[in-house]
């Protein structure tokens, strides 16, 4: 890997990193009231600045085509900017404590929190809610969708898939962590997912069947996951030993590992890869951010 240092605050904490395109939106979470979305190429970078969030930020997505950015607070307002023109463009209320988690499935998002609920709100000018499905005594710690599905992953280690959310709603649940699920993805064919959990596992597992495939053996709690977008032959992970590591997803084993900061005690919070997966960026508790060129 080659590292790329792009940016240091010593005011906030980072503890969400997304990324669209390859050289276009950057998009970097504090938990504070603003966010400041960076438009990169080749290194320089300007800087725009959203505002109008009440209470901090808990998570963030860009919209498949990259001009839309869905913002959730804890102030259970969902808000979503309109990135060329800077501009709020829809704000869409939820009940207390349930955006913790977002999504978006085509033209809609997903929402699943902390009553374990997962909802769905069309954006158009009505908004409204679409109630999935609803998990008792459970937080919904994770969620992911592709063009057809949703996956919830639940602080009691399970995995919850939904087909068809928006018509069939036909729910497939199955236990694959003994602890809280922290990450979960869908393969680039969507008939698998991996999950990452407290209990130092990243699972792999047969959607069609609900079955484990591979277990990649992390040994620390696994904050975060992302799947190599072009072909699922990667994985990279990061974890509480404030490590990142790259995973060959046949064999199962670790190909690479390493730390991104000079900081031995900063917790990594988020990794990503880019769209065409040369690049893997990664976000730490103490505000540092870092960049790898693949090899």
């Amino acid at each position: 890997m080659v590292k790329n240092s792009l940016y240091n605050s010593q005011k906030y904490p980072w503890h969400l990193l997304t990324l669209q395109g390859n050289q276009y939106h950057l998009q970097i979470l504090v938990k504070n009231t603003q966010l400041q979305v960076y438009q990169m190429k080749q290194w320089h970078y300007g800087r725009i600045r959203l505002e109008g969030h009440f209470l901090g930020i808990v998570d963030v997505k860009f919209s498949n085509n990259g001009e839309l950015l869905a913002v959730s607070s804890l102030d259970s307002v969902i808000r979503i900017w309109d990135l060329k023109k800077s501009i709020k463009a829809k704000e869409i209320v939820c009940d207390q404590m349930e955006n913790w988690n977002i999504c978006w499935l085509k033209n809609y998002i997903c929402t699943a929190g902390e009553g374990g609920r997962l909802s769905i709100f069309g954006i158009d000018q009505n908004q409204e809610e679409i109630p999935v499905f609803s998990v008792e005594n459970s937080f919904a710690s994770a969620l992911a969708a592709n063009n057809a599905n949703i996956a919830v992953g639940t602080d009691s280690g399970s995995l919850h898939i939904v087909e068809d959310p928006i018509e069939k709603r036909k729910l497939h649940s199955k236990k694959v962590h003994k602890k809280m699920v922290r990450s979960v993805k869908f393969s680039n064919d969507g008939f698998k997912a991996f999950s990452s959990s407290d209990d130092g596992d990243i699972k792999l597992t047969d959607l069609t069947k609900m079955k484990e495939i591979k277990t990649f053996q992390h040994h620390y709690s696994v904050n975060s996951i992302d799947v190599n977008p072009i072909d699922d032959k990667l994985v990279v992970s990061c974890s509480s030993d404030y490590k990142v590591r790259l995973w060959d997803t046949s064999s199962g084993q670790c190909i690479e590992q390493f730390n991104p900061f000079d900081k031995k005690d900063d917790k990594l919070w988020a990794v990503r890869f880019n769209r065409d997966g040369s690049l893997i960026g990664v976000c730490s508790q103490q505000g540092q951010l870092s960049f790898y060129s693949r090899n």
